[in-house]
């Protein structure tokens, strides 16, 4: 009886054996295959908080330009290094002005702007604030978040002193693009 009971143990246990060295392969490739797939990423426009109170418009206008065209500069930086596929933000402007008739900052409805990115086909989405506190102090507030499930996987908040050139912000830009990469890879 002792004898029956150790073979049945042992045709178990080599059954599992075998079906486990035929389903790894498979699983392994399988894996392999979605980890071959680069993630896309979307990085939508910043909002912009001007809590300053120099409002001269030689101040107000390249900040404003600059802010506006944060994400396609960050964008062109992340597609630069080619780790992940970059979606275009122009592509999120028409879900966005859907979401900017009922917010004045389009950011504070996480939810809303996480629906364009999952709209848009993203796995990553990346939402900022810039927040200018003086001509010298700007904030910036940045989540980098899985589109699909909302949860947030980094977030990014950093201080510019003097954020006021081209040269300045072009920094910015890739100080913010790296820190974005690596949260997201």
């Amino acid at each position: 009886m002792r004898t029956l009971t150790r073979s049945r143990a042992t045709l178990l246990g080599a059954a599992l054996l075998a079906f486990l060295t035929y389903v790894t392969p498979c699983r392994a490739s399988a894996m392999a295959a979605v980890h071959a797939r680069r993630r896309s990423i979307l990085v939508l426009p910043f909002d912009l908080y001007d809590y300053s109170l120099d409002h001269r418009a030689a101040t107000v206008i390249p900040l404003h330009r600059w802010v506006a065209h944060l994400a396609a500069h960050i964008s062109e930086d992340l597609r630069a290094d080619a780790a992940l596929t970059v979606l275009e933000p122009q592509r999120a402007a028409p879900g966005l002005r859907k979401v900017r008739a009922n917010y004045a900052h389009p950011t504070s409805c996480r939810p809303c702007v996480l629906n364009v990115a999952r709209r848009l086909g993203a796995d990553i989405a990346v939402i900022g604030q810039v927040h200018k506190l003086s001509n010298l102090i700007t904030y910036f507030d940045i989540q980098v978040d899985d589109a699909r499930t909302g949860h947030v996987l980094h977030v990014i908040s950093m201080r510019a002193d003097g954020a006021d050139s081209n040269t300045m912000w072009k920094y910015i830009v890739q100080n913010i693009a790296r820190r974005i990469e690596s949260a997201a890879t």
